[in-house]
């Protein structure tokens, strides 16, 4: 009678832990995030202020060159909305984060919105011209990926010395295909007369193609799906990139195994 109370006592026990379990997994993956909702007004009314001085934000005489499933456009943005967006970074410095694989800065999708040092970068973000452009070179109809998404639009800064980021995949947590476009917003030496000695490295077909990205230039790829890295910035050189995820899909993937990654994700690119 004692051995078969005891098994029963322990059994009961072992499904408390699997319902508490479960209920953590299930509110880990119901997680409520609205955060941006607040933001979304002033981002509409500023873009319209935006526009009154600068009619578009992309410059209509881009062109793009495709090769093994990269795209780059040069002058992508208007060369004075780039300028204005390029003089709001004057005078800052960012401290680097260590994180072995990577040593660098970023500033996220939510802390993008709430500071106001950096105006015309969620404007641009959420512009149908940048979903239009995005559609016309991916031929497909594209989605922003969800406003909770830490990545979904970000600051990536190296300006410090030896800021870099090793070869990786970025992780998609969705089942349709992710995109990653870069705009270069700065990329300059230390003299301001050319730029930096990074490069932009990808992988294909087990050869390296290195890319030194110009100022003002997109680039658009799976990152999921492309082996990549970005090369060392020498002393006072800076590289500032905005970062911006979409997909054709933007189902999510729930695991827990995808909910941890990406949380070591973003604590490594944010700090967070």
């Amino acid at each position: 009678m004692k051995s078969g109370l005891i098994s029963k006592n322990t059994l009961i026990a072992i499904l408390v832990l699997i319902i508490i379990l479960l209920l953590v997994i299930f509110y880990l993956f119901d997680e409520k995030n609205i955060f941006a909702q607040q933001y979304l007004k002033a981002i509409y009314s500023n873009s319209i202020e935006l526009h009154k001085k600068y009619k578009l934000f992309i410059n209509e005489n881009a062109s793009s060159i495709y090769k093994n499933d990269i795209c780059v456009t040069n002058n992508f943005l208007n060369p004075e909305f780039h300028s204005y967006l390029k003089k709001q970074f004057d005078d800052k410095k960012f401290k680097s984060k260590d994180f072995i694989l990577r040593k660098a800065t970023g500033i996220d999708y939510f802390d993008l919105h709430k500071t106001k040092d950096y105006n015309g970068l969620l404007e641009l973000y959420y512009s149908t011209e940048l979903t239009n452009y995005l559609e016309k070179i991916l031929k497909k109809p594209i989605q922003r990926t969800p406003a909770h998404d830490p990545n979904s639009c970000s600051l990536l800064i190296y300006n410090n010395k030896g800021d870099f980021i090793d070869w990786h995949k970025d992780a998609s947590g969705y089942y349709g295909d992710r995109y990653v476009a870069l705009i270069t917003i700065i990329n300059e030496n230390a003299e301001k007369t050319g730029l930096s000695q990074n490069e932009f490295v990808y992988k294909n077909d087990g050869i390296d193609y290195p890319i030194k990205f110009q100022e003002n230039s997109l680039v658009i790829f799976k990152g999921s799906e492309i082996l990549h890295k970005s090369t060392a910035i020498d002393e006072n050189e800076r590289r500032i990139l905005l970062s911006m995820t979409f997909c054709d899909i933007c189902q999510e993937k729930k695991n827990i195994i995808q909910y941890g990654y990406e949380k070591i994700k973003n604590f490594v690119t944010y700090g967070k």
